[in-house]
């Protein structure tokens, strides 16, 4: 299943990881269920990794808003933009 769009921009990361892990992220992606390939898996798990951590309490689910077309990061005492 394809991917949706994003509806921000997307930043790039560098990560080094073992013969090995890029084996497993390969296999992933012959499923058809990780993507299509390696990099496209393992942003895959790392995006579900986070959403269970927000899902669990382990990780504080943080506050964005919208302003002049960017992406903006709420801090806890700063009110909604949208109100």
């Amino acid at each position: 299943m394809a991917r949706p769009s994003n509806t921000f921009d997307s930043l790039s990361l560098t990560i080094a990881i073992t013969p090995q892990i890029k084996q497993y992220l390969e296999d992933m992606t012959l499923k058809g269920t990780f993507g299509s390939s390696p990099a496209e898996a393992a942003r895959m798990l790392l995006s579900n990794g986070i959403d269970a951590m927000l899902n669990s309490g382990a990780l504080d689910r943080r506050k964005w808003t919208l302003k002049d077309g960017q992406l903006v990061l709420l801090t806890p005492d700063q009110p909604s933009l949208s109100s």
